[in-house]
């Protein structure tokens, strides 16, 4: 219903042009009689709301899958609906598209001169969607010079629309590339910080052997309960068990080794969620697959594992969450990103949501340990 409308609307307006060229300031209301105006300002306005229902929903969805692939900072996600997955408010990503609004319409003043600024955004996002479409198709096993011809014919158009566009790239094409590229060095400042992260970890992270031997030869006070100490890699000790045992000489009679990863599929079944490996010494490694639209709650899996007979740990609501509180310090001594871009990692670092939060751990289950990384 909505093609055919919008297909007939602007072939009325080219009609209204050929016939009274004076219109072109406003063809669309002048598509209507005099009267019929103020119905037609009311009537844009809803479908402009709509639309902008539609723009903040994406925007909320695409922040929560660029957060499970690593391309973003946690944030707050609130669900909205019980019955629906997909209904989430993320606040921080609200508050910076009203601010964007404002100030667009300040900088510009008028909806005229938004149009270089419209026409970049929409030929350049038509451009995007039509090669990552083709990489999906490719992905999916069609047939490769067909993707190329189909998917190319409509690059070809798209570039031609965009560089006709280009002309308006100093009349306010500038706002939305401007806008992308401050959004592109985030989130690459955001993967590569995390990367070197990693780096640093796995250069302090103890290996299993060398830690359960340790636990072997000169073995910890045990105390009765269980503790699951987070991870981000699937070998090694986490660095919070290494501090733990070094600073307290004790563990607990049960350790979970928890990691999180996220797919690359959007969804990931419940039977197939949840991998163990029993190690020893009372140590057990737990690994969840997530897909990028789904929230990662951890103490649900884990009750869910327990429930199923996989784990046997005791009660879940009895499980203490160990969380590395980790402080990133730039320096230029280790290679990586320049020291100021380091420096602004480490701002989004200190300034992500909690990872108990995150991960859906009660308050009351959650021990934080503190750990200071250089990159």
């Amino acid at each position: 219903m909505v093609l055919p409308a919008l297909f007939l609307n602007y072939l009325g307006q080219g009609a209204l042009l050929l016939t009274d060229p004076a219109a072109i300031d406003n063809p669309f209301y002048q598509l209507v009689p005099d009267w019929f105006h103020y119905p037609m300002v009311a009537f844009s306005t809803v479908a402009t709301m709509i639309a902008s229902q539609a723009i903040i929903s994406g925007a909320f969805s695409l922040t929560q899958q660029s957060i499970q692939l690593g391309f973003l900072p946690r944030m707050d996600i609130r669900h909205t609906a019980r019955e629906e997955r997909g209904q989430i408010y993320v606040p921080a990503v609200n508050w910076l598209l009203a601010a964007a609004t404002v100030g667009a319409v300040v900088v510009f003043g008028s909806a005229d001169a938004l149009a270089g600024a419209y026409g970049i955004a929409v030929s350049l996002l038509m451009a995007i969607t039509t090669f990552l479409a083709a990489l999906v198709a490719i992905q999916w096993g069609f047939n490769f010079p067909l993707v190329f011809a189909v998917n190319g014919l409509f690059l070809v158009i798209d570039l031609v629309f965009f560089s006709a566009n280009s002309l308006k790239l100093f009349e306010g094409g500038w706002f939305p590339l401007l806008i992308a590229g401050v959004i592109a060095f985030f989130m690459l400042t955001w993967r590569g910080g995390q990367q070197l992260t990693e780096k640093a970890r796995a250069g302090m992270r103890e290996t299993e052997d060398a830690f359960l031997g340790r636990v072997s030869r000169h073995p910890p006070v045990r105390v009765p309960g269980t503790a699951a100490f987070f991870t981000s890699g699937t070998v090694g000790v986490p660095l919070p068990l290494s501090h733990h045992l070094k600073h307290i000489n004790a563990l607990p009679e049960r350790v979970l080794l928890v990691t999180v990863q996220t797919l690359e599929s959007p969804t990931v079944e419940k039977d197939q969620q949840i991998s163990i490996r029993d190690l020893s010494a009372g140590v057990t490694r737990v690994i969840l697959h997530f897909g990028f639209m789904q929230r990662p709650l951890v103490a649900d899996a884990v009750r869910q594992a327990i429930e199923q007979g996989g784990l046997h740990c005791g009660a879940p609501e009895k499980i203490s969450y160990y969380i590395g509180r980790e402080t990133i310090i730039p320096t230029a001594d280790i290679p990586g990103m320049w020291v100021w871009r380091e420096a602004v990692y480490s701002f989004m670092q200190r300034n992500a949501e909690r990872s108990a939060a995150y991960f859906g751990i009660p308050a009351a289950q959650v021990v934080e340990i503190g750990i200071e990384i250089e990159i």
